[in-house]
């Protein structure tokens, strides 16, 4: 192919170069490819399968993606022990339009772009060429959902640019960049209700498989299933009842709980239950039946590298979790734990919530391997520099059986980042539910399920197995516990930094707490101290627009207050 040819493709647009990062699913698995014609490409199905899986690429993961560091720690539940990551920009004043953090306005819209330009030229394709071929008939199978793959995938993009931005444009075709420049916003609930109509379509029976696990020639994972299409719907529609976004609102809560319910409700039919805590965040936890839709990152070790503790081979730290989120897991008995009960300060992580091991590191665990010495002049804790400023290390998420140790083999595992599961359903209904009727209690022939029975669903989980709430309890009171319910079961997965921002609690995550440990001898002490205090103002609750966009485009109006 002749070197002006190959610049007609580039600008096209048609280039497919799938990201090592993909390495983890079966979908996923496709060599990089040369450059070709956009007719070479679309006659073939491998090549067209590639523009699919290249739409994939954009999908987003929380392994420390933010400068290194994970979202959590711009919230009170972690603390990034480097000081110059730009995570630090959230919470300490530099945040601004000439200063954007997670900055992903670019990257989904090239993610958006692909997607139509997908549906624009790469459906109704019959590969005729190849109908002798032996595989023809299992590459139609797949193919047939390839569009509604994709358009699943653009409604996850706009999501994820609505709840940064607010007010984006909504681009449903292919634009020359003359035309991207001269956009306008659409408003949050326009494209709210696009993706939400997207998911409705997308849910309906056949539209998407329940599963790509069996019946598939390849049994291919980690790919959009009708599932995850209504589990983008319920998250969805939970923001849109939001206190950030609407005044209360029952009618909109009511919407939330339905888009809930069709999924409890159909569990058996969608394939998906709750599974053990302790199996959804190893190296296969995208098969567990619990998980929607995973992302995978490939097989690595580098979210271990940055989060196993100090002082142990390879370790650097990273993420730390705070004293907040360790005090919110209650203890087994479904009371919350107390610095001022004195048995408690004792042995403060004996006869706690299960989900607390499964999350947190803490003094004395035994963690990646030996018991971890947190207190100040252990091993892994202070004075060394870069040792937890918090008290805590991060478990969630990492593999402990991936050793940096001198001659280990064992130096790499597959990560898949959870985009969507079950558990987050059961609170998505739960939520609905208690705000739509006013009683944790409350069902009726639509809604067979109560709030109550959500939650409790989810606490009776089988490795987990934490009391009921009580049946007495108060609207309020089940308000204040579902929001910790769903700090804690859902910790460390993307959710604690814009659950508080839809539901207008930013001023109630200010004070970042640790705890000191101190060794005398054989005992340990525990002491509950202020890190630190950050500072919020409204203007946080959405992302600044880049001033580089705005000077590229002055349609574009910037959030209030940047």
């Amino acid at each position: 192919m002749d070197s002006i040819m190959r610049k007609k493709i580039l600008k096209y647009g048609l280039a497919v170069i799938l990201p090592a990062a993909f390495a983890g699913c079966n979908f996923l698995d496709c060599d990089e490819s040369s450059i070709y014609t956009k007719d070479e490409i679309l006659e073939s199905y491998e090549r067209t399968k590639q523009l699919v899986t290249n739409v994939y690429a954009y999908l987003p993961n929380g392994f420390c993606n933010i400068d290194g560091a994970m979202q959590e720690a711009a919230t009170d539940d972690a603390v990034h022990v480097y000081r110059t990551s730009d995570i630090y920009r959230f919470i300490d004043g530099t945040w601004g339009p000439d200063h954007t953090v997670d900055d992903v306005w670019s990257h989904y819209y090239a993610g958006i772009r692909n997607a139509n330009r997908f549906i624009a030229e790469g459906t109704g394709l019959t590969f005729e060429e190849w109908e002798n071929s032996d595989e023809y008939e299992n590459w139609m199978k797949e193919y047939q959902y390839y569009e509604n793959e994709v358009r699943f995938l653009r409604a996850y993009f706009y999501f994820e640019l609505i709840r940064r931005y607010r007010n984006v444009p909504l681009v449903m075709e292919v634009l020359e960049p003359d035309q991207v420049n001269e956009l306008k916003q659409a408003s949050f609930d326009e494209v709210a209700q696009f993706i939400v109509d997207e998911c409705e379509y997308l849910g309906e029976k056949g539209r998407l498989p329940e599963s790509y696990a069996s019946g598939f020639y390849n049994n291919e994972i980690c790919r959009v299933t009708r599932g995850a299409a209504l589990a983008l719907r319920s998250r969805m529609t939970l923001y849109m009842a939001s206190p950030l976004y609407t005044a209360d609102n029952k009618a909109k809560w009511k919407t939330a709980a339905k888009a809930a319910y069709d999924i409890i409700g159909n569990a058996s039919e969608l394939g998906c239950s709750l599974s053990p805590y302790s199996q959804l965040f190893g190296a296969d936890n995208h098969t567990k039946p619990e998980v929607f839709l995973a992302r995978p990152v490939g097989e690595n070790g580098n979210f271990e590298k940055y989060n196993y503790p100090i002082g142990v081979t390879g370790g650097q730290t990273s993420t730390c979790p705070t004293e907040n989120l360790v005090e919110s897991y209650e203890m087994t008995d479904g009371s919350k734990f107390d610095w001022s009960n004195d048995g408690m300060k004792a042995s403060p992580y004996e006869n706690r919530d299960p989900r607390l091991s499964m999350t947190v590191a803490y003094n004395d665990m035994p963690w990646p391997k030996n018991n971890l010495e947190i207190y100040e002049g252990g091993s892994n804790g202070l004075p060394i520099n870069n040792a937890t400023v918090t008290g805590y290390y991060l478990k969630k998420y990492l593999n402990n059986e991936i050793s940096f140790d001198a001659g280990s083999t064992a130096t790499a595992r597959h990560h898949n980042w959870i985009l969507f599961r079950y558990g987050e359903i059961l609170l998505n209904y739960a939520e609905a539910m208690v705000n739509a009727f006013d009683s944790p209690d409350y069902t009726d022939a639509e809604f067979p399920m109560s709030a109550l029975d959500a939650v409790n669903a989810l606490r009776a989980r089988s490795d987990v197995n934490m009391p009921p709430y009580p049946s007495d309890i108060s609207k309020d009171d089940f308000i204040e516990r579902l929001k910790n319910e769903r700090r804690v079961e859902l910790a460390f997965e993307g959710h604690r930094f814009w659950d508080v921002r839809r539901w207008k609690d930013l001023d109630e995550t200010t004070k970042i707490y640790r705890v000191e440990v101190s060794r005398q001898q054989n005992t340990f002490f525990y002491e509950k101290s202020l890190y630190e205090t950050r500072s919020v103002n409204d203007c946080m609750y959405f992302y600044p627009i880049s001033n580089a966009e705005i000077y590229k485009n002055g349609n574009l109006i910037q959030n209030p207050n940047w």
